[in-house]
């Protein structure tokens, strides 16, 4: 036994398990060798700015702060000059069991440093005050380090949904952990306006508070077509703003960490919270609104001097905050339609030899080139600025996929990459998981190497419109954020999804132990709906490190108080088992509902074969499933297939089927929904396949346990515009995934 001990006390030594650093390293070698441990002894020494924050997490965590004797070992970082191994931005970190030693070109390379020796400590170094009984060491290692991208960004839109400065601060802390150096601020949208303009007070005390109703949730819908700006004076309003007091001081801890804050202006669209504030800055010809603070309109009218002067005064104070090289100004999905009805806009077309609305776009987007090329900044714009020619200084963000960037990559200009495909993380996690942003390469296929050089990096933005609580908000980031963070500094060389996946879910508790909010799979469970007579046991597993899976059997969720789970759910009545893994901080993840019902299937009286179809006409764009019970239908047919056929229109449209599913044997039954946008599968009262929400053709099933016999069916689906695709489909426990057979589809009479 001894021996035994002896042999595993050895193993572990020689093979102990890697620190789980995000991102991976461009080389790192652990030795399995004495770490590292520091203590109130310990003395940092050092001659940059960076250490600081190594200094601070150790006096908040530890309760010491690196100023010990330094007997028991020291920590040194060390200035060299740039070389091919210490570009700016790289380090060399080494950990022996007396010294620590960083060597950096530049202080950017040392606050990286910092971030992975703050990875290789235990998660509680994150604590916001001292913990006892934890061993500060760290693994005996040597890391050679520096990123593939100079752009390394996040975008978070504040316009839709306003976010306080703290939410603001906590993410860029969580930034300069994964070192991502870029901090996008969508500033101004139809949403609200966000900056103050000393010059321009009405666009803060006017345009930056809409009518509040009720948001997202509940109640109320986000529709641009619904956005009344009604000032801070309303009763009921929703919104806010940032001062320039605020603004200068998120530049500056932002700039402490090493990130720039490059603020986006929307224009020449976009930009109803400026137009309502100041209605002499849209185009003539422009119809009343159907309310006070509404507008037809949210573009700046092209032809006028006075939209330009206030676009230009605007800018003057904007560059006044933010030192940043580049300046953002949209220039996306601009409503062209109002310049051709304006006079003034013709007008400047006819002037300047402009053949179309797309070259007075380009004539908008080259003058503030100009005007920022002027006062040594450069423009970046999202890839609509291609669309009549594109301004001499530009730099393309392409979204649209990727062809915009291919394009201006072509045309010798800088491009950062932030497709819909990859980079959309207001997107669920079903149109992009975690593994398919890890797949992805900001270099497009077929670029030469000058060109591919023109590939500045990329970025993940966070768009608010569905967004309204900083928890959702998070959750949608974390954990994509590791893996988008680990694209755009890791080589592509060697990256794996099955390397990256386990290190990122051995990530998570450090996350946890800043306070953020992140998404975590829902629970497996063996079916969403159990029909049963007498007793049934439902059963549940996954999971992950500082997670417990817990259960509430009233259908709230559970929280830190729940009942762990153990072996299963004895279910003896109907009722509703969910199931969430919880952290230790007593929030839950994703939540599985299995839904236990007594079976239903008798009296149901005289089946004609045949669903009920019924058609219903939204207006606007909705983010949930409306209830469709309450609405009026705009058509009732029968069919005898589910089927996205029976649309009443091309977008904006629900429809409902409805009747009597007979199964033929008693067992598992899987159901299948593919819909673009949301839908949703009952069986009686129980919801076996929810896919709702605003999405592309995503798949999503539901596993029922189903007795002999009829049951009422109820599927139901929505369109906010798009591809309104649209599949339901099943597999038996005889028969393989298909649609439903038409003998197995029935309505009650009169139906």
């Amino acid at each position: 036994m001894l021996w035994t001990v002896t042999l595993l006390a050895s193993t572990l030594t020689i093979a102990p398990r890697e620190p789980a650093l995000v991102p991976r390293p461009v080389e790192s070698r652990f030795t399995g060798g004495t770490p590292f441990v520091v203590t109130d002894q310990t003395r940092l020494i050092s001659d940059c700015a960076a250490t600081k924050h190594l200094k601070a997490m150790f006096q908040k965590a530890a309760g010491f702060n690196l100023e010990g004797s330094g007997r028991k070992g020291t920590i040194v970082f060390r200035h060299k000059k740039d070389t091919a191994r210490l570009r700016p931005d790289w380090y060399w970190l080494d950990v022996r069991p007396g010294q620590v030693l960083v060597e950096y070109s530049s202080e950017s390379g040392a606050f990286y440093a910092v971030q992975t020796l703050r990875q290789l400590l235990p998660e509680q170094i994150e604590s916001p005050k001292p913990v006892k009984g934890v061993t500060w060491s760290l693994p005996a290692c040597s890391v050679s380090d520096g990123p593939r991208f100079g752009w390394r960004g996040m975008m978070l839109d504040v316009s839709r949904h306003f976010f306080p400065v703290s939410f603001i601060k906590r993410q860029l802390d969580t930034m300069a952990l994964l070192k991502l150096n870029v901090f996008h601020w969508h500033l101004v949208d139809d949403g609200g306006w966000r900056i103050e303009i000393k010059k321009y007070p009405k666009l803060t005390s006017t345009g930056a508070w809409r009518v509040d109703t009720g948001e997202v949730w509940p109640g109320g819908e986000w529709n641009f077509g619904n956005i009344q700006i009604c000032g801070d004076q309303a009763p009921k309003k929703y919104g806010g703003f940032y001062t320039q007091e605020d603004i200068k001081e998120i530049v500056r801890y932002a700039a402490d960490r090493h990130i720039t804050v490059v603020p986006e202006i929307e224009l020449p669209g976009h930009s109803l919270g400026a137009v309502v504030s100041y209605p002499e800055l849209k185009c003539l010809n422009v119809g009343p609104p159907a309310k006070p603070g509404q507008s037809l309109s949210n573009v700046y009218c092209a032809g006028n001097d006075a939209a330009i002067t206030f676009l230009e005064d605007v800018l003057t104070e904007t560059l006044a905050l933010f030192p940043s090289k580049f300046v953002h100004i949209g220039a996306d999905e601009v409503e062209k339609k109002h310049w051709r009805a304006c006079p003034r806009c013709q007008a400047r077309m006819k002037a300047n030899g402009l053949k179309d609305e797309n070259e007075l776009q380009s004539w908008v987007v080259r003058h503030f080139d100009t005007f920022l090329s002027d006062r040594g900044r450069r423009l970046v714009g999202w890839d609509e600025i291609l669309e009549g020619g594109l301004a001499p200084g530009a730099t393309v963000m392409s979204w649209r996929g990727v062809q915009g960037g291919i394009d201006a990559a072509k045309q010798g200009r800088d491009v950062v990459m932030s497709p819909t495909s990859h980079c959309y993380f207001d997107y669920s996690y079903q149109a992009i998981p975690t593994q398919h942003v890890y797949a992805y390469d900001p270099v497009p296929a077929g670029l030469t190497p000058e060109q591919a050089a023109r590939v500045l990096g990329g970025q993940y933005n966070v768009w608010a419109e569905w967004i309204a609580t900083e928890a959702r908000n998070e959750e949608l980031q974390y954990p994509r954020a590791l893996a988008m963070a680990e694209v755009l500094w890791s080589p592509k060389e060697g990256r794996k999804w099955s390397e990256f996946s386990p290190r990122m879910t051995s990530f998570l508790p450090r996350l946890d132990a800043l306070g953020l909010n992140v998404h975590v799979s829902e629970p497996e469970v063996d079916a969403t709906a159990v029909f049963f007579s007498g007793r049934t046991t439902v059963k549940a597993k996954g999971g992950g490190p500082g997670r417990t899976l817990r259960y509430t059997m009233d259908g709230s969720v559970p929280n830190g108080k729940s009942p762990v789970y153990r072996n299963g759910v004895t279910v003896t009545r109907p009722t509703t088992v969910t199931f969430a893994f919880v952290n230790k901080r007593g929030i839950a993840g994703p939540v599985s509902r299995v839904e236990c019902r007594n079976p239903r299937n008798k009296d149901l009286g005289p089946l004609t074969p045949g669903l009920r179809a019924d058609t219903y006409l939204l207006n606007g764009e909705p983010s949930r499933l409306p209830d469709l019970k309450t609405m009026k239908a705009s058509g009732t047919s029968v069919t005898s297939v589910f089927d996205q056929a029976v649309r009443p229109r091309p977008a904006q449209f629900a429809v409902r089927w409805s009747g009597i599913l007979r199964v033929p044997e008693t067992g598992a039954y899987n159901f299948y929904l593919t819909s673009d946008d949301g839908s949703r599968l009952w069986l009686d009262d129980a919801l076996v396949v929810d896919n709702d929400g605003p999405h592309g053709a995503v798949e999503k099933s539901g596993r029922a346990w189903l007795e002999k016999g009829d049951y009422r069916v109820d599927v139901r689906w929505y369109d906010q515009g798009g591809a309104n695709s649209f599949k339901f489909e099943m597999a038996a426990p005889s028969r393989p995934k298909a649609p439903v057979p038409e003998t197995w589809l029935f309505r009650t009479a009169g139906a």
